[in-house]
């Protein structure tokens, strides 16, 4: 059976018991409106040296004649290797948007074709089975690559294509939602950000359900947190500065930043990280912000990105993050209280970057029915290949 006709399949597929009762749950309504700055096709990856590596990445031919297909590939802690780990039986030229739980991830497939919701697939380890949720997102999740988050006891999150973040409630059996955009941008907390979009969904370090998006209010950042019965805000305080998006403000006097996105927004090990980007063209720039005790954010200084969106977005445990642009650049950021580094040229046709088993930064380049492996050298001016994984492409399958 070809991918494209197993879709259809996927509503009827058993729960799977990864996935528990959400709670603190409010209504929801509101008419559709338009999501994320930062859309798929973005590549991410995730996971530390003491956490399985994950990647998504899109492999095959053209988008436009659907033959591409996105691929998860995993490292298992302690080991060099990485291998092919997609779920099966769901097309997966939508994208794939996964959310890491400890040592298994749980992943969504975008709506694609003839797939106009999101089957999910949860795996407790990179080695085990996986397991096929009976509940999938409906209408579908959001063409954003942190549309997914994952919680402590099973919790799970999903941001819908509607713009609505949504819950799942009932042992794992329905979605509930908890809000729309048009609901949080009516909250105070919204009203003073002047959110025009939803981009992110994540739990805060106590489990609470967060939201992010876009202010159009200058040097207001949106990260919003569900508690108390309201959505109130709960990112880093107003950014503003003459020159740059990403300054702290030192006095109310200080003239307001533009507009600012969260591109991408993940919670490992009880600490919040978030990517946010602010200006256009080559004034465009990308700071990372962090939780702390208390609810006290860090903002890194900004690093330009030349243009343009980042072309793939990575967040690993203790804060580390990495942006891959145009050009063949990129950036990787160690965690709180560190600078963007500027990375050399990378490999031809790198989709994302991730980390080895010792925290070695490595470069993921796919080129058709190929993922190459390479390593930045400890001096790190070079990259060195280490491994290739020949990957199997259904041509012709979803046409």
């Amino acid at each position: 059976m070809t991918r494209k006709r197993r879709a259809t399949a996927a509503a009827g597929l058993a729960a799977a018991a990864l996935l528990a009762t959400a709670c603190g749950s409010t209504p929801a309504g509101g008419a559709s409106h338009a999501v994320p700055a930062a859309r798929l096709p973005l590549a991410t990856s995730a996971g530390g040296p003491n956490l399985p590596g994950w990647a998504a990445v899109e492999m095959g031919g053209s988008a436009a004649a659907h033959e591409n297909f996105w691929e998860l590939f995993t490292r298992p802690v302690g080991s060099a290797q990485w291998k092919l780990a997609t779920p099966p039986g769901v097309a997966s030229n939508g994208g794939l948007i996964f959310a890491a739980a400890g040592s298994g991830l749980v992943t969504g497939f975008g709506p694609s074709q003839d797939l106009r919701f999101s089957p999910l697939a949860a795996i407790t380890s990179p080695t085990g089975p996986w397991s096929e949720n009976s509940a999938p997102v409906d209408p579908g999740l959001a063409s954003a690559p942190y549309a997914l988050a994952a919680g402590p006891g099973g919790k799970l999150l999903a941001l819908a294509g509607t713009s609505q973040v949504l819950q799942l409630a009932n042992a794992g059996a329905t979605w509930r939602p908890l809000a729309s955009l048009r609901e949080i941008a009516s909250t105070a907390a919204g009203r003073a950000c002047g959110l025009t979009a939803l981009t992110a969904v994540a739990f805060d370090a106590s489990g609470l359900p967060l939201a992010a998006g876009t202010c159009a209010r200058g040097g207001r950042t949106g990260i919003f947190r569900l508690a108390s019965g309201g959505w109130q805000a709960a990112g880093p305080a107003a950014l503003c500065s003459p020159d740059t998006a990403f300054q702290l403000c030192l006095s109310p006097a200080k003239p307001p930043a533009g507009p600012v996105t969260v591109l991408g927004m993940s919670t490992i090990a009880g600490r919040t990280t978030a990517l946010l980007a602010a200006g256009t063209g080559r004034s465009a720039e990308v700071a990372a912000a962090w939780s702390g005790a208390g609810g006290a954010w860090t903002v890194s200084a900004p690093v330009r990105t030349g243009g343009g969106q980042p072309r793939s977005l990575s967040i690993w445990a203790g804060g580390g993050a990495a942006i891959v642009l145009a050009g063949g650049h990129g950036d990787e950021i160690a965690g709180p209280g560190a600078r963007w580094r500027a990375l050399p040229q990378l490999p031809a046709r790198t989709a994302t970057l991730a980390l080895g088993p010792d925290g070695q930064l490595e470069a993921l380049a796919a080129a058709a029915t190929s993922l190459t492996v390479s390593q930045l050298t400890p001096a790190g001016t070079a990259w060195t290949p280490v491994q290739e994984v020949k990957v199997t492409i259904p041509y012709g399958s979803s046409s």
